[in-house]
């Protein structure tokens, strides 16, 4: 065999790779359309492609991974450990929750076994297929909203539509609560302001703007305070790329000062732009319900869906929604049950401790940040390894976020834009490293986008900045 076809065979298994990445990715993306079928598929063939995944991961590599990729291995390894020190020795109580940290792991390393030009075609299909399955599932759920109704998505059934009408209304989709269905949206938003950037063929950017328009408006109607504030840092994150891409900014104080005019500016100006999206929609839909009402109500008068937000934003603040309970009760737990400092516990068990320490008519199901949640799963091992990676990952993206290197583009850049996003996110909620949210599947596609994209995202850092500066050998 000559050199040439040696490295085409070489060439052909990150490719392979990657097109198992994106099908496992949207595999469990499509999960909570039809829960149940996907669990029948998943018993066998899910898995069957899971492992697939992470062998190839394993080969391809070989375990000469990146220092950050390492760090989510070995997270993955201690959460095995972990489990049987917590007596699930035969792995038959969470090992679905192992077995998707692996995958992680091996998602994570996509961006760093392909070149720039794959990265390019796999970010590519990523966004076609996270575009077209969001803005179905919104463009659906938005009209069903404003007309008031509710409908049950073949073939199982899943409520799709009004939900909560005795408190805020807002979109259901897939029959899950507003701040995982939020951040689905979110993601696909910023993916939209990626290949607005990335897409040669300047035509493509009318149909992107009106996606990324509608996940915006999508957002908005899900009502998590917690995705809108993030969503509103991401507007500000945009305009610095944009002003240090075209504005002449040569001096230090002329770069600080654009970062805080944007910070300060359009921060809250962002977020109050979803209270007049509310106000718009509201109209919007006593127009099309009087529209379509018009000959059964007769003469009388139809009004809309009240889609304003009522509650008091202040007091929510000052108790970040109940969560400060949640937080306070992490020092009395580990009081009371020690040994979740070293082994952690059973995510199934994680939340009996701390609700005692809680006054809420509803006992919570996790601790509101992945950072706490990690602790209480996988104890002071767990949090060390998920610091660390957590804390190179951010020093690559401010790096790559500022870098004036020629290699990386703009769209290259706005790619740390949900990476900080997702971040934020999760210090209100769990969403990385932890078990999913929505109880419906062991993970799911928040957490497997913020891998997909951090990979990429370390991938071009690696590709200018080989070695961190404090890292690199004397």
């Amino acid at each position: 065999m000559d050199k040439s076809s040696l490295l085409t065979a070489e060439e052909r298994w990150p490719r392979w790779h990657a097109v198992l990445v994106f099908l496992v990715f949207c595999f469990f993306m499509v999960c909570p359309a039809a829960p149940e079928r996907w669990a029948d598929l998943y018993s066998f063939y899910g898995k069957t492609l899971v492992v697939a995944v992470i062998a190839l991961a394993l080969y391809i590599k070989r375990f000469s991974f990146a220092a950050e990729v390492k760090l989510v291995w070995l997270y993955a390894l201690w959460l095995l450990v972990s489990r049987m020190l917590n007596s699930d020795m035969y792995m038959v109580r969470e090992s679905d929750l192992v077995l998707t940290k692996f995958l992680c792991a091996a998602v994570l390393a996509t961006g760093l076994v392909l070149d720039a030009g794959q990265r390019r075609r796999f970010m590519n299909w990523f966004c076609l297929a996270v575009g077209l399955f969001y803005f179905c599932s919104g463009l659906l759920a938005i009209v069903v909203n404003l007309l008031d109704i509710y409908i049950y998505l073949p073939p199982e059934g899943v409520l799709f539509g009004l939900d909560e009408p005795w408190h805020i209304h807002y979109i259901n989709v897939f029959n899950t609560n507003r701040t995982i269905s939020s951040l689905w949206f979110y993601i696909a938003l910023c993916m939209m302001i990626y290949q607005f950037f990335a897409c040669r063929k300047k035509l493509w950017r009318i149909p992107i703007v009106l996606a990324g328009l509608l996940f915006y408006i999508a957002v908005g109607m899900c009502f998590s305070r917690t995705v809108k504030i993030v969503t509103a840092g991401s507007v500000a994150m945009l305009a610095i790329l944009l002003a240090f891409k075209y504005l002449s900014l040569k001096k230090l104080w002329q770069k600080c000062l654009t970062v805080l005019l944007c910070a300060a500016l359009l921060i809250p100006l962002s977020f109050k732009s979803f209270d007049l999206l509310s106000s718009l929609m509201s109209d919007v839909s006593g127009f099309l319900i009087s529209e379509t009402a018009g000959d059964q109500a007769g003469d009388q008068e139809s009004s809309g869906v009240d889609l304003s937000d009522n509650r008091d934003l202040k007091s929510d603040i000052s108790d970040l929604s109940e969560r400060k309970q949640i937080y306070a009760s992490f020092i009395p737990t580990l009081k009371t049950d020690p040994k979740r400092i070293l082994i952690g516990s059973f995510a199934d068990k994680l939340m009996t401790v701390p609700n005692t320490f809680i006054v809420f008519p509803i006992p919570f199901t996790h601790m509101h940040n992945f950072i706490l949640e990690v602790f209480m799963l996988t104890g002071l091992p767990g949090f060390l390894l998920t610091a660390a990676f957590c804390l190179l990952l951010v020093i690559r993206m401010v790096h790559l976020f500022f870098t004036k290197d020629s290699r990386i583009s703009l769209a290259e850049k706005t790619l740390t834009i949900p990476l900080t996003g997702i971040l934020l996110y999760g210090m209100f909620e769990v969403v990385i490293f932890t078990a999913c949210g929505d109880r419906r599947a062991p993970t799911d596609m928040r957490e497997l986008s913020f891998f997909i994209i951090a990979g990429i995202v370390l991938g071009y850092s690696h590709d200018i900045l080989p070695k961190l500066p404090g890292l690199k050998r004397k």
